[in-house]
């Protein structure tokens, strides 16, 4: 009934799992390493770390203090501590993110909030681009 590509265009790619969830009354402390997908709806204190191919989603309402480096963030809610997305970072409209952020791919939505140094990942050696002068800051008042 249906040829080959129909069926190739009509497969709908399944949500990501999660593996891990810190639940909205959850407060969690200490550092974090993990591999696939953890979402965080709660409070988080710490430092969390992923590689390969892991995804830290922050649901809109959750808070991480500390500093994250993963693949893959997707952003919804708050955090306080520098960033390193080596893949790919994606803020929501309610995301907040206080600290430095290093990204290779970043989509970020009306009303999303940076307040740091962005900086865009090299796809050669994996590292930031610094600016080659230091461009002085004026303070308006």
């Amino acid at each position: 009934m249906f040829s080959r590509k129909e069926e190739k265009v009509k497969k709908v790619k399944e949500p990501q799992h999660i593996d891990t969830l810190i639940g909205v009354h959850s407060v969690f402390t200490g550092d974090l390493s993990f591999e696939g997908a953890v979402r965080i709806d709660g409070r988080f204190e710490g430092n969390i770390h992923s590689e390969k191919d892991g995804t830290l989603i922050v649901s809109e309402g959750a808070f991480i203090k500390g500093e994250v480096n993963v693949p893959n963030l997707v952003l919804h809610g708050d955090i306080n501590g520098d960033v390193r997305a080596s893949h790919s970072l994606k803020v929501g409209a309610k995301g907040v993110l206080n600290g430095d952020v290093e990204y290779a791919i970043i989509t970020l939505v009306e009303g999303s909030a940076i307040n740091g140094r962005c900086a865009r990942i090299d796809d050669v050696d994996g590292k930031a681009r610094k600016p080659e002068k230091e461009i002085e800051v004026i303070e308006v008042q």
